[in-house]
């Protein structure tokens, strides 16, 4: 994928975890927005040298939200805020 899609996906994403951290803040979890992020990074958009830590980001917070119980919500909260940063760096990174 070119630079511009690359970043123009990334800011999809970056939507997609800001509407997650909404769910998470109202008590929810909201199962196609966690489809859709899988679905980013089966089609590569975490690979690279510059997003490697936002694939590790993206792994810890899809993995607070296997068994998604109330108590993780602050948790999945701050994972998004981690994986957001992480986004722009990247963002910034290829831009």
């Amino acid at each position: 994928m070119d630079p511009e899609e690359h970043i123009r996906q990334l800011r999809r994403l970056k939507r997609t975890v800001e509407q997650l951290e909404a769910e998470f803040a109202h008590g929810s979890v909201d199962e196609g927005l966690l489809s859709d992020i899988d679905r980013m990074l089966e089609d590569g958009l975490a690979n690279g040298p510059e997003a490697a830590n936002l694939k590790t980001l993206l792994e810890r917070l899809r993995e607070n939200t296997l068994t998604p119980r109330p108590e993780l919500y602050g948790d999945g909260i701050r994972d998004c805020r981690s994986v957001k940063a992480a986004i722009e760096g990247v963002i910034a990174a290829l831009g």
